[in-house]
């Protein structure tokens, strides 16, 4: 389990979400595969606590990206005039990871885990 843990990252980006969705594919999947045997009673109720998990874990991906917005209107925009414009960036690319947004481009990044270099925004910008 050590190993395990050392690959979670406790981002609360939009790649748990995804994680949490094939979750609850996979147990639906097992619970449907446990009809008529003798798992039955036992995959359904993983299944009802896996769904609980879940639903507990967008629940606070949810809460965090509102107290994100909440501190983004309440806080004046931070700037650091010892941050040069790439650790601005790289801020900035921090906090979009945070936020819930329909565009293709950023659900076709989101699947892909995907994230901006804030070096090439820096020149994109410049």
């Amino acid at each position: 389990m050590q190993t395990n843990l050392e690959k979670v990252d406790c981002d609360p980006s939009a790649e748990w979400l995804a994680l949490a969705t094939r979750v609850r594919t996979l147990v639906s999947r097992l619970h449907e595969k446990a009809h008529g045997t003798p798992f039955l009673a036992d995959a359904a109720e993983l299944t009802g606590e896996t769904h609980l998990l879940c639903d507990h874990l967008e629940r606070i991906h949810r809460d965090a990206g509102d107290l994100i917005a909440k501190l983004d209107t309440k806080l004046p925009e931070m700037t650091i005039p010892t941050l040069d414009a790439v650790q601005r960036e790289a801020i900035q690319i921090h906090r979009e990871t945070h936020e819930l947004r329909a565009d293709f481009k950023d659900i076709i990044k989101a699947l892909f885990m995907w994230q901006d270099d804030p070096t090439e925004r820096v020149q994109r910008k410049g």
